[in-house]
């Protein structure tokens, strides 16, 4: 299992100029069971079941409204500063303004954007106190964050750092995207991957032999064509070095080469032609955490249904927030920066967002402990 290579395409269906994203998939389905769980959780308290309906509405808000303002906010403010209005649109469009899913959304908003929100509600259903709600909420957030997680894993991004053990993937999907970017899907019909060897080092970095099968069509010569314009494609590539690396030819000065390994001509008189490369291994981060925030979520139901409403209110918030941003705190030391700017910093933003929230949360928690504050 090392170097499992990690190949999944973003995009389940096409349907004229749309297509449809597994991470818009975990997006409802998030949606979807957190609503299904509160409605089950109010019935069972004798709560009225249109409060459901109200919460949703505050919460699909809060979250898409957040989490576009905080990355603005927190990851990109000298842009958007300039660019206000862009700020209102948390989706992604390519040239041909096709939907290609969200973009540049930040958990640490979300969260923002979750507590004012629910404050707002509570305000307005006074028999709901902010911590009764918080207290509910998080136990569906949490299943939330799992499926969020294993929409950025199908998305093959916020990846981790290199890293040769166990676990440790090939993000090799977004090489195959680059070359259908910039070759065109007609020439590049399709790429594989498989690992040929074991982890190895080139120029200082942990590295596995892979090789990389094109089909090809549509071209005057294969050897010229991987040459010049599949390697030009790799090597010039801003994140060159992130996924994959060339093979270096010691006959040539250290010059970055593809290796060509076979070309086999197929009855349709397109080309599968094999090459040889490396992939870098990485931390799977976004399963560790898309893993971590489902256990967390079957931990806070079980302690929901076990003591129910005669839990002190803050006890289940408070213990979420501590977990969540706790393990969000360590996680990021396995994941690569998001923006540039946190390359030099001790912690990244990450990190420091996360410590207020954990701090929240232990405040929270003692009061839970040593106050008779039962919802």
């Amino acid at each position: 299992m090392l170097g499992f290579i990690w190949d999944v395409s973003p995009g389940i269906v096409r349907l004229g100029n749309f297509e449809l994203h597994w991470y818009s998939i975990f997006f409802a389905l998030a949606f979807f069971l957190g609503y299904k769980i509160l409605s089950s959780i109010y019935t069972s308290e004798g709560k009225n079941p249109e409060n459901v309906d109200d919460l949703s509405i505050y919460m699909f808000v809060a979250v898409l409204v957040g989490a576009r303002v905080g990355h603005c906010v927190f990851y990109d403010w000298e842009y958007f500063s300039q660019h206000p209005l862009e700020i209102l649109l948390p989706f992604r469009f390519d040239p041909a303004f096709e939907f290609t899913g969200f973009q540049g959304l930040a958990s640490h908003g979300a969260a923002v954007g979750i507590l004012l929100a629910l404050y707002l509600y509570s305000r307005k259903h006074k028999d709901q106190s902010y911590l009764y709600i918080l207290d509910r909420m998080v136990i569906v957030i949490a299943l939330a964050g799992a499926c969020i997680r294993m929409g950025n894993l199908m998305n093959s991004e916020i990846i981790g750092k290199p890293y040769s053990g166990f676990p440790s993937f090939i993000f090799a999907h977004p090489v195959e995207q680059k070359l259908k970017n910039d070759l065109k899907s007609s020439v590049i019909l399709g790429v594989d991957f498989n690992t040929t060897g074991k982890d190895t080092t080139i120029m200082n970095k942990t590295v596995i032999p892979m090789d990389m099968t094109l089909h090809i069509k549509n071209v005057d010569s294969v050897e010229a064509f991987v040459k010049d314009a599949v390697w030009s494609s790799i090597f010039n590539w801003s994140e060159y070095g992130t996924y994959v690396m060339l093979p270096i030819s010691l006959q040539n000065d250290g010059y970055q080469d593809l290796v060509l390994k076979n070309i086999e001509t197929l009855p349709d008189q397109s080309y599968k032609v094999t090459t040889s490369l490396y992939g870098i291994p990485r931390h799977p981060a976004q399963l560790y955490e898309a893993i971590s925030c489902l256990i967390l979520f079957l931990l806070l139901y079980r302690m929901y249904k076990r003591y129910g409403a005669s839990l002190p209110q803050g006890r289940i918030f408070g213990w979420f927030c501590i977990i969540v941003f706790g393990l969000r705190f360590f996680y990021e030391f396995l994941k690569e920066n998001q923006v540039a700017f946190e390359d030099g910093m001790q912690w990244n933003m990450g990190q420091w967002l996360s410590i207020p929230l954990v701090v929240v949360g232990m405040i929270t928690l003692y009061r839970s402990y040593t106050q008779k504050n039962v919802g």
